[in-house]
C-alpha cells in the first residue's frame, strides 16, 4: 500500500489549542517548508503533501546516492483509488484523521486521548519523579503561587531556569529566565497557560554536554522495540541542527542506559493505548558539582521525530559508513550555490556532501534547507560537519 505523508509539524500546537478549547489556525510557512523531511523515509511510490510545486530534478544528488524520490502533491490531492493509500502524519490529531476521512485514505491510528496523554510534559515529569531519574529541584506547578515558589527555589542555579508548557517541542512552548522571581513576560506567559488548567513544568537549565534521540516503535500488539539511536546536532544556543546516524562507533555507547529506560517508558505508553513511532530525547550534562550525569527522559514525543526520519537515510550508506542530516535557515547560505560549495567542503575530507532539500516550494524560496553528509568514519564525518557549520556561520 502506498503512503501519503502529512507534515503536520505543528502537531503539539494543535494539541495545545485543543486543550484550550481553540481551533487550529493551520501551519506556519516555516513548518510547511519542512515537507521535504519525509524524503528520508519515503519510497518511490509514496506521496508527500506539499504547500506548492517542487521540482524533483533538484533532488538528483540524493537520487544518485540511491535515495528513492517520491511524488510531491498539493493538499487537494485525490488518488485515483483512495483505498490504495494510507495517511502517515507527523503526529495523530483530530484534523489529520478528518483529512484522511475526507479523501477515503486508510487510517491506522491510536486513540487521540492516548496521543495527548503520552505527549504531556506533566506525564513525563511524573515518570521522572516516580523512577528518580529527573533533574534535582525540577517541579510541576498548577498555580501561580506554586510556580513562584519553584522559581525562588531555583534562584541559585547559575544558568537560570526553564518554564515548559504542557505541550511543546524543539524549544517551542518554553520560556527561559533567571533570578528569584518571575518577570512580567514570564508571569503573563504562565498565567495564560495556567488559566486553561494546564500545569507548567519548571526545571533548572542544565549544563548540556550532548543530546540524543532514542527511536522506538510501539506495535499495536506485542512489545516495543528499539529502532535506533540518533545523536543530535545542537548549536551553542540549544537549537536543533540535525541528527547523526549509521556506524558512529563509541559515540553511541553513552546512550545505551537511556535506551533501556526508553523501552520501559514505551511499555508504559503502550498501556495508555498508544502505538506507532515514539522518540525520547535524552541528555548528558554536568551537575552543579561538575560531575557528568545522564538524563534519560528529557522529552517524550509520541509521534515521528527528525531523528526517526534520519534513520531512513541509513539505507543509502555504504557498509560501515555514517552520516549527518543537517538543517539550517536559508539566510545562512548568504546566496552561495549549495551544491558546488558542499562539493568543495566534502572533497577536502573524503566525505560526500549534497543538498537534501529543494530550493523553492511553489515558486517561493524555501526558508529551511537541509544537507546530507556521509563519510567512511566518524572522524571524517566530524571534520566535514564542523567545516560545514563553520562556513554557515553556525556555532556548535
Amino acid at each position: 500500500m502506498q503512503r501519503v505523508f502529512l507534515g503536520n509539524f505543528d502537531f503539539e500546537n494543535e494539541l495545545s489549542l485543543s486543550s484550550a478549547g481553540a481551533a487550529s489556525t493551520g501551519q506556519t510557512a516555516q513548518s510547511e517548508d519542512l515537507c521535504w523531511a519525509w524524503l528520508a523515509t519515503a519510497e518511490a511510490g509514496d506521496c508527500i503533501l506539499a504547500s506548492g510545486k517542487i521540482d524533483t530534478a533538484e533532488l538528483a544528488p540524493l537520487e544518485k546516492l540511491g535515495l528513492p524520490i517520491p511524488r510531491f502533491v498539493d493538499r487537494a490531492f485525490a488518488a485515483e483509488s483512495s483505498r490504495d493509500f494510507e495517511l502517515v502524519p507527523w503526529g495523530w490529531t483530530g484534523s489529520a484523521q478528518a483529512l484522511a476521512a475526507s479523501r477515503g485514505w486508510r487510517v491506522v491510528a491510536p486513540p487521540l486521548a492516548a496521543v495527548r496523554q503520552a505527549n504531556r510534559r506533566s506525564f513525563r515529569f511524573e515518570l521522572e519523579c516516580k523512577w528518580n531519574i529527573g533533574l534535582s529541584e525540577a517541579a510541576l506547578a498548577r498555580s501561580l503561587a506554586e510556580l513562584t515558589a519553584a522559581v525562588a527555589n531555583l534562584a541559585g542555579r547559575p544558568l537560570g531556569w526553564l518554564l515548559k508548557a504542557e505541550f511543546g517541542m524543539a524549544g517551542r512552548g518554553a520560556i527561559r529566565g533567571r533570578g528569584t522571581a518571575l518577570d512580567d513576560r514570564s508571569r503573563n506567559w504562565a498565567q495564560k497557560r495556567l488559566a486553561h488548567g494546564d500545569p507548567i513544568v519548571i526545571e533548572p537549565v542544565a549544563d548540556r554536554i550532548a543530546e540524543a534521540g532514542i527511536q522506538i516503535e510501539i506495535p499495536s500488539q506485542g512489545d516495543p522495540s528499539l529502532v535506533g539511536i540518533t545523536p543530535l546536532v545542537v548549536d551553542h544556543s540549544g537549537v536543533y541542527r540535525g541528527s547523526r546516524f549509521g556506524r558512529l562507533g563509541n559515540e553511541l555507547d553513552v546512550w545505551q542506559p537511556a535506551a533501556e529506560i526508553a523501552l520501559r517508558v514505551a511499555a508504559v505508553v503502550r498501556n495508555l493505548g498508544y502505538f506507532g513511532p515514539m522518540g525520547i530525547d535524552c541528555m548528558q550534562y554536568r551537575d552543579p558539582t561538575g560531575e557528568t550525569r545522564l538524563r534519560p527522559v528529557q522529552d517524550i514525543n509520541a509521534r515521528f521525530t527528525m531523528g526517526r526520519l534520519a534513520l531512513g537515510l541509513q539505507r543509502i550508506l555504504p557498509a560501515g559508513w555514517c552520516g549527518s542530516w543537517i538543517h539550517f535557515g536559508v539566510r545562512h547560505l548568504a546566496r552561495r550555490d549549495l551544491a558546488s560549495w558542499f562539493s568543495e567542503i566534502a572533497s577536502s575530507h573524503g566525505a560526500i556532501a549534497v543538498p537534501a532539500s529543494p530550493r523553492e516550494i511553489g515558486g517561493r524560496e524555501a526558508m529551511l534547507r537541509a544537507a546530507l553528509i556521509i563519510a567512511p568514519s566518524p572522524d571524517v564525518l566530524q571534520h566535514a560537519e564542523s567545516e560545514t557549520f563553520r562556513s554557515l556561520g553556525i556555532r556548535i
